[in-house]
């Protein structure tokens, strides 16, 4: 099947380049050619700057962002290729999601995006980081280990020769920097490099509540059975703790290897879970074997001459001797100080922080948008199963606006496929999510407005408003949050969860109350309370209703949610990696595909830079709310090309809107 054509070093810089950066650094560093180093630093901007580029990798030595950079110049291309796939494996499984580029020398990036809401301490990555460092020669640590400089170039930047060239498509890249990776990534790379972190979970937790998350006492003590992990093990992790084997070069054979990268080089790769020394293996064993409910009496037993572990046993016997058991010991209590309290942050839904109390931060103008969408939903979908399921939708569009859109003319817009919003909407199936936009957005009053229609491998564009005819009360701003509607209520009905929240979030605990507050019948809230006090997500006290013993978390771990999140986001992106292979070779046939060195910057698919610009979505948005009272009116729309004014026209034959002015003059 044809590839796609790649899009132009401009499209990626502008999507990419501000995703990338850190939270509060709006500057990037540039190199200078004189000194040949990066000291100068400019804002970041869309437009691609004309010299190499790099953003900053830490702010207040905390990143949200792992930057790992293969260099060529020492061991070559070659080398550089086979370490970026190992290193992919690892990641890949331990549920990351990546963004990778080239530079015309052969050198590679790998940038991993951690999860949302989640942070990395830069003292807590150090171990981690020279753990890879020892089984990836190419890799180069160097810029993640300077907290206040430290700087990673970005896909489409210009370098010796051309610009940085991102694998696969932009597409992707953006999807993989806005749903980003699994919580559980960093626990499972360090489980997997057999590392603790110089921070462990433990240490942020009060030891009280270490006793909730573990069982028996003494050599019996183990995680409880709710926070095990649940996976299967590593096959390089069973087999050193069955062999005590490890098939990876020798010390002196990697030095001389990188003393001598071109010669000599085996053609056979590394295993991709090979351990540097025994002792990173041992402790990996150990780690995965406590995070899934072994004590230390069960390792003894599994480790003794002729047992099923025994490799495991015969490598403490050889480095210790006769206080193998006291060090088995010693590690095993080390692995439970930091699990004890992970664990239960870990074996959740691989989106468990897609749903804090509060929501992500996204500003008022989101929540008030939602509070209208909401309301408009209970308007005009009032006693109808579908009121629910367009609350969802309606809430997973706020989320992807405040992670992924922009503000247009004081309007949120957002362009995001539905594939995208049935994971943020709870594990929602697809053909719901397009039933929902397609029967929504044409009906009067409705928060949603396409402003343009999917193009090619571009989604469709919605502008989040708030026009309001029949004068509706919005929903109160402490029963809305902008987050992620949490898997579980695939299982439970949505229909739950709003009378849920008010009873867990707001603090309404009379039935009557929260029925009122809900808008439901006393019947369908009698139905929904008996539903969330069988699963144990509520509980009742006389006339009254409090939570439950039971989390939402809860309920997604006994349903393997985690993994059915897995397999679907795996499904569609199979699906849309077929839809572009479709597409490319309709351009092909057409003749369409665009020069792979467009010398303008502009991408073969031009919709999403008309969507982008002000002065087009002003005139889209031209019928839509008035700006707020403190912010200025936008400036009136200027048409500048013959595109425009036939977008205006359709706009105004299609869906009656009116140009309110006309061109400025020049």
């Amino acid at each position: 099947m044809t590839a796609a054509v790649s899009a132009s070093p401009a499209a990626v810089w502008k999507a990419l380049a501000r995703r990338l950066s850190q939270p509060g650094r709006a500057r990037m560093k540039v190199f200078d050619a004189d000194t040949k180093a990066y000291q100068k630093t400019r804002l970041i901007t869309d437009k691609l700057p004309s010299a190499m580029a790099a953003v900053y990798l830490y702010n207040q030595r905390r990143t949200t962002l792992i930057a790992l950079d293969f260099d060529s110049k020492v061991h070559g291309s070659e080398q550089v290729d086979a370490d970026v796939e190992r290193a992919r494996s690892w990641l890949s499984a331990c549920g990351a999601r990546m963004v990778s580029d080239r530079s015309t020398n052969g050198g590679r990036h790998l940038l991993i995006p951690l999860a949302i809401g989640t942070t990395a301490s830069f003292d807590e990555l150090q171990p981690l980081l020279r753990q890879l460092k020892a089984r990836l020669p190419s890799l180069d640590i160097t810029p993640m280990q300077n907290a206040a400089e430290g700087c990673i170039s970005v896909p489409g930047t210009p370098c010796r020769g051309g610009y940085r060239t991102l694998d696969g498509s932009l597409i992707d890249a953006v999807n993989d920097l806005t749903e980003r990776s699994a919580p559980t990534l960093l626990p499972e790379l360090h489980a997997l490099m057999g590392t603790i972190p110089a921070s462990p979970a433990a240490a942020r937790t009060p030891a009280p509540g270490k006793a909730a998350h573990t069982t028996g006492s003494g050599d019996d003590e183990r995680l409880v059975e709710r926070y095990r992990w649940t996976k299967p093990l590593p096959a390089d992790v069973v087999d050193f703790a069955s062999k005590g084997t490890i098939n990876c070069p020798s010390e002196g054979q990697r030095r001389k290897a990188q003393r001598s990268p071109h010669k000599g080089r085996k053609k056979k790769r590394r295993n991709p879970g090979c351990f540097d020394s025994p002792s990173e293996a041992r402790m990996s064993v150990v780690f995965h074997a406590v995070l899934r409910g072994h004590s230390l009496a069960d390792l003894r037993a599994a480790s003794r001459p002729g047992q099923h572990w025994s490799g495991l046993g015969d490598s403490y016997r050889k480095k210790y001797d006769r206080k193998a058991d006291d060090q088995l010991a010693r590690d095993v209590r080390q692995v439970l100080d930091y699990t004890a309290v992970l664990a239960a942050e870990t074996n959740r839904s691989a989106h468990r922080f897609n749903y804090p109390q509060g929501g992500i931060d996204g500003g008022s103008r989101f929540g008030d948008w939602l509070a209208y969408a909401w309301a408009w939903a209970d308007h005009e979908f009032s006693g109808s199963p579908l009121r629910w399921t367009v609350r969802d939708v309606f809430q997973a569009l706020a989320v992807k606006a405040v992670l992924a859109g922009t503000v247009k003319a004081g309007v949120p817009v957002v362009g995001v496929g539905g594939r995208s919003l049935s994971l943020s909407g709870g594990l929602m199936a697809p053909t719901t999510v397009f039933e929902v936009l397609r029967r929504t957005r044409d009906m009067v009053g409705s928060p949603i407005v396409l402003v343009r229609p999917r193009v090619g491998r571009e989604a469709d564009f919605y502008a989040l408003t708030a026009t309001n005819p029949d004068g509706l009360r919005p929903v109160p701003r402490d029963r809305v949050a902008v987050r992620d509607v949490h898997p579980a209520w695939s299982i439970l009905g949505r229909q739950h969860r709003f009378i849920h929240e008010l009873i867990t979030e707001t603090g309404l605990t009379r039935p009557a109350d929260i029925y009122a507050a809900a808008r439901v019948s006393a019947r369908s809230g009698q139905l929904t309370l008996a539903a969330l006090t069988t699963a144990g997500l509520i509980t009742r006290v006389g006339r009254f209703v409090g939570p439950g013993s039971v989390s939402l978390d809860d309920i997604a771990a006994a349903h393997h949610l985690d993994e059915t999140m897995a397999e679907r986001i795996a499904r569609f992106r199979r699906e849309r990696a077929a839809w572009h292979d479709w597409l490319a070779l309709q351009d092909e046939l057409r003749g369409l595909a665009a020069p792979e060195n467009a010398s303008d910057g502009a991408s073969a698919f031009s919709g999403a830079d008309l969507a982008d610009q002000d002065e087009y979505l002003a005139a889209v948005l031209a019928h839509g709310p008035p700006p707020a009272a403190d912010e200025p009116e936008p400036p009136l729309p200027r048409l500048q090309n013959r595109d425009e004014a036939d977008a205006i026209e359709l706009l105004e034959s299609l869906l009656g809107a009116r140009v309110l002015a006309g061109p400025a003059a020049t």
